[in-house]
């Protein structure tokens, strides 16, 4: 009872909205979901459906919907609003389908997820038919740079039972994933002349050290090991430093990703961090977010994983290594990652998700969101 082809053409919608969080090419830079919040507001109120957009920072508004039912268990529908930047794509927004597949940026990361849950939703309220739970859907801002919208919605919502954070996970549910410490750290020196090299203070040289003692610090960090996760990492992954090729560098900066293992803060790597460097240089942070781990013995779960069954889709769930807004969410209940789509087109420059994956997860939202 629920057509794939309206998800299908609400994708395309959202994607023809341009909403980029960082390195925009056709979005407002001051207000990147406004629009597509307020294009959301208006298809559910037409619609008769309660929602709301509320500003988390200026400009910045999350969105949400109620699909009522109370006494039933609270069920938390969450994706996000923003994309990465379009910046290097081809006609990124013409949202064009060709050989089973709809194309452009936001495709499957999220506006894919975001926007077939939520076709579903909307269907099954103009049928009349009645929901197993009592739903909040939600899109939230900034996903990609800071979480801002996921914490926001964990202050304004309180608690559930369970989460559902829209990614395009290849419709396999994903039960866990790491964590991120994202900073820059700076070196520095004195400049002089290059020839003389004994009168200046090289910034480059003393990176070397904190790299050398980076590399110590992960070894350490690495000796956990989660059992499907495997272990946290550090990498140095930019570098820069030096103004001239005959002038002692005064200043050298490097960038460090390190993913982390759920349970281990990322507060803690950053104390460290700067404990580390001491008087040498400055760690400055860019972005954090704590790993997530859900138990599958959940009753609500267990519904999720008969809906995959019964279309031969795989219901046992897997581990990721990115991080999402379950990071924030995780606190007000258990939360999984599910939806369609696959992760290794996220960010690409030939973005797309895959129709038949839209298909078939309308089909699994419809038995999961009405089966008692």
């Amino acid at each position: 009872m629920i057509d794939s082809h309206q998800a299908i053409g609400l994708i395309q919608s959202l994607v023809r909205i341009p909403s980029e969080s960082s390195g925009a090419t056709d979005t407002n830079p001051i207000a990147p979901e406004l629009g597509l919040a307020q294009f959301l507001a208006q298809l559910c109120g037409a619609q008769g459906v309660a929602c709301q957009v509320r500003e988390v920072s200026p400009g910045r508004p999350n969105f949400s919907a109620r699909f009522p039912r109370p006494g039933r268990p609270r069920l938390l529908v969450v994706g996000h609003l923003d994309t990465v930047s379009a910046a290097g794509m081809e006609r990124p927004f013409a949202a064009r389908i060709e050989e089973g597949r709809l194309w452009g940026r936001g495709a499957c990361d999220d506006k894919g997820p975001l926007a077939t849950a939520l076709s579903v939703l909307l269907q099954l309220f103009r049928q009349g038919r009645p929901l197993a739970y009592d739903v909040t859907f939600a899109g939230s801002i900034d996903e990609e740079c800071s979480l801002a919208g996921a914490r926001a919605l964990r202050e304004e919502l309180g608690g559930f039972d369970l989460c559902l954070c829209l990614e395009p996970t290849g419709l396999r549910i994903v039960k866990a994933h790491k964590g991120v410490y994202r900073c820059r750290i700076t070196t520095r020196g004195r400049a002089v002349h290059s020839s003389a090299p004994e009168l200046g203070r090289n910034a480059i040289l003393g990176m070397v050290e904190v790299i050398g003692d980076l590399q110590v610090f992960a070894f350490r960090l690495g000796r956990e090991r989660h059992p499907e996760l495997g272990k946290a990492t550090l990498a140095v992954t930019q570098i820069a430093g030096g103004a001239s090729i005959n002038v002692i560098p005064d200043r050298c900066q490097i960038a460090v990703d390190v993913r982390l293992l759920p349970g281990q803060q990322p507060e803690a790597v950053a104390t460290a961090l700067t404990r580390l460097l001491g008087q040498r240089g400055e760690v400055e942070g860019l972005f954090a977010a704590r790993g997530m781990q859900t138990e599958m013995d959940n009753p609500l779960l267990r519904r999720l994983q008969d809906a995959l069954a019964e279309l031969d889709l795989e219901p046992e769930a897997v581990t990721a290594g990115y991080a999402t807004d379950c990071s924030e969410l995780q606190d007000g209940g258990p939360c999984v990652i599910w939806g369609p789509g696959r992760i290794d087109q996220a960010h690409q420059a030939d973005e797309y998700i895959e129709l038949e994956q839209v298909r078939l997860a309308c089909q699994v939202l419809e038995t999961f969101l009405t089966r008692e």
